[in-house]
């Protein structure tokens, strides 16, 4: 296995590991996810189905990785409906396989992409609490306080180790291959969360079940903290391994 540098072709190898990568996904989500209520609605899901399309973008190209996040989501759709089918969520699942292919591909490798995800995380961590103050549930009139009570200081140290922690662990695991260093795998994962997770399928959640995007925007956010780094970590190890086989 091998991260996607150069031009892919459809040929019957890049079909046999699409098929598998799809297996994984399926079974991954089938098996260990977690359904979150939101509102009264299984809107959050956490679970690690998105890795091995995310991996099927850096190891085959974007156009496989599209292909194989369309087919995982409509065959889990067959296998283990979670709700109605709605075709935006197809299209996310799409993207999870095309964007890390697009950028693995397309974008250069020398770029400083530890600073882009410095200031990735910097947005998300402001974008997340501009949310809850916009809603009124986080004041600061006399100390920091949450839905009028006092927010304990363990929360906020929590957040700002959350925030050190994606900050530092990509410093600290470098990949032995510049083409698969961790920094890299993190803005591709990044990116993938934030355009799918965060804005696509917040939004499209809004539209299916006709509750307001802030409904569902800040623990969707709040995953994405944890399920980036931890992504990121898993496929640099996964592309790692691979590449000394």
């Amino acid at each position: 296995m091998r991260s996607n540098t150069g031009s892919q072709k459809f040929t019957s190898l890049t079909i046999v590991r699409s098929g598998l990568f799809i297996a994984m996904s399926l079974v991954l989500k089938v098996v260990f996810e977690i359904y979150v209520p939101l509102a009264g609605i299984p809107a959050l899901r956490i679970n690690f189905a998105s890795v091995p399309l995310i991996l099927s973008g850096i190891v085959l190209g974007p156009a496989a990785g599209l292909l194989s996040g369309a087919a995982a989501d409509i065959i889990n759709f067959i296998v283990k409906p979670g709700g109605p089918f709605f075709p935006g969520f197809t299209l996310a699942s799409a993207l999870t396989g095309f964007i890390p292919g697009l950028i693995f591909k397309y974008i250069k490798r020398d770029i400083n992409y530890n600073l882009l995800n410095t200031v990735f995380i910097s947005l998300l961590s402001v974008g997340f609490v501009s949310v809850f103050i916009f809603n009124g549930i986080l004041t600061f009139d006399n100390g920091i306080l949450y839905d009028g009570k006092a927010l304990h200081p363990i929360y906020i140290l929590g957040f700002f180790m959350l925030v050190a922690i994606y900050l530092i662990v990509p410093l600290k695991l470098t990949s032995a291959s510049p083409s698969l260093s961790i920094n890299r795998i993190v803005f591709a994962v990044s990116t993938t969360q934030l355009v799918t997770s965060i804005i696509l399928n917040t939004y499209f959640l809004s539209v299916l079940y006709g509750k307001g995007i802030m409904i569902f925007l800040p623990a969707r956010i709040l995953t994405s903290f944890f399920v980036i780094p931890l992504y990121s970590i898993i496929i640099s190890a996964i592309l790692n391994v691979s590449r000394q086989q």
